[in-house]
């Protein structure tokens, strides 16, 4: 079945989204709370007071113990626990289960204090997801960082690496269009978080890019030997026993699942046993890749492809927290023209509301009394998978539409052109 209108050219009246001072707006209160978190993290706390502890220490710790030699420490949750309690004075539950090219990452960080390495991260990688979405979205960048304030807000207080991951998918996914074999540097780079990288590397493998998956292996394989160099080779002994006791603490449910994305942490709150909860996991990671590719062979427009691939990659890791989904923010600077084209503002407002909602429950759970989050057994249920495939789903419904009485033209689809074009 043909898809209707896959490459309109048409560009909705300009509204709400393609606003500059929206965009000015909330990336000045955006910058402010970088700066407070920044000095916040850094002021040393008061006497029985009660720090804020973030996943960026976390990362300063891990970063730390790597500066120490004693990188594989951080991969030991209780090793890790015991250089968190006196780094920030609280016990935690952090354990750490990046791959080790992050952790030395991390390291070249913690040689500075607390503060500067948050701010510099957290503003730099900032930065440059900005100037990626802006790549992408052009003049309807305030709507896309409107659509995505709730997980942007997240990730800066966090100090988490979303904009990091969201960038390099970004990055990655222009590069692709415009049939450029650097590609695979950012794909590559994606080593710090695999799982992430899934739907983007599945798509270059069915569009049958080579040089981008060789230069993408070559950059893996530069990253692997760093860290090997850098911390030695029981280092990967001490990352695989890491994520061997991760996986023993994600079936016990001693992560904050309601901050979590999979449907496995919505499963498993919902009561299923841990082995049916990583079997719907399996099987909902199997039907977004095979959605992925069901859109490649009826030749979807290439921008709405790419915009697949970051919504597939969501849903592919039992493992994937609020602030991954960065990535759709990439995936919605892709096809906002188009959506905006196909939905009324009536309903344009009710998906903005579902934004917020799937992408900062989570967050907004945090932060609410005891007893007031949705809970099933005295836990917060995970609600996020559910909210965000009601979302993605909403979305697809809303792309399928004609935009024939908007007076544009439907083009032809060619089936046989599987290539992605800029």
């Amino acid at each position: 079945m043909p898809v209707p209108d896959p490459t309109p050219t048409h560009v909705p009246p300009r509204g709400l989204a393609t606003r500059p001072w929206l965009l000015k707006g909330v990336l000045t209160l955006i910058a402010m709370l970088l700066v407070f978190a920044a000095i916040s993290y850094q002021r040393p706390v008061a006497e029985g007071g009660n720090p804020a502890v973030v996943d960026f220490h976390a990362f300063h710790v891990a970063g730390t113990l790597g500066l120490q030699g004693r990188a594989a420490d951080g991969y030991d949750a209780r090793k890790m626990a015991r250089a968190q309690k006196a780094a920030t004075g609280v016990k935690v539950f952090m354990p750490w289960t990046y791959p080790p090219p992050f952790t030395l990452f991390v390291t070249g960080l913690a040689a500075l204090p607390l503060g500067l390495a948050y701010g510099l991260f957290t503003g730099l990688t900032l930065a440059l997801y900005v100037t990626v979405l802006r790549r992408i979205a052009g003049p309807f960048l305030p709507g896309v960082i409107l659509a995505m304030t709730p997980i942007i807000v997240l990730t800066v207080m966090t100090g988490q690496n979303g904009f990091l991951t969201g960038a390099l998918t970004g990055w990655f996914l222009l590069a692709l269009l415009a049939q450029r074999s650097g590609a695979g540097v950012p794909l590559g780079l994606m080593v710090i978080k695999p799982h992430i990288a899934a739907g983007l590397a599945l798509l270059a493998l069915v569009h049958r890019r080579w040089q981008t998956v060789a230069i993408a292996a070559v950059t893996v394989a530069a990253a692997l030997l760093a860290a090997t160099i850098a911390f030695g080779p029981s280092i990967w002994i001490a990352f695989i026993d890491g994520v061997r006791e991760s996986g023993m603490f994600l079936s016990e449910g001693r992560y904050p699942m309601y901050r979590m994305i999979s449907p496995y942490a919505s499963a498993f709150r919902f009561g299923a046993e841990p082995g049916l909860a990583f079997a719907i996991q399996g099987a909902g990671a199997v039907i977004a890749l095979g959605l992925l590719l069901i859109g490649w062979y009826r030749a979807l427009p290439p921008r709405w492809l790419a915009a697949s691939a970051c919504a597939a990659t969501v849903f592919v890791s039992p493992y994937a927290y609020d602030y991954d989904l960065c990535l759709l923010g990439v995936a919605l600077a892709l096809i906002l023209p188009d959506l905006l084209a196909r939905t009324r503002p009536w309903e344009q407002a009710a998906l903005l509301v579902l934004c917020w909602v799937a992408t900062g429950y989570g967050f907004v759970a945090s932060y609410l009394p005891d007893g007031s989050a949705p809970a099933m057994n005295g836990q917060t249920l995970a609600l996020m998978a559910p909210l965000v495939v009601t979302l993605i789903a909403w979305v697809a419904v809303a792309m399928r539409r004609s935009i024939a009485d908007a007076g544009i033209p439907a083009p032809s689809v060619d089936k046989q052109s599987r290539l992605l074009v800029s």
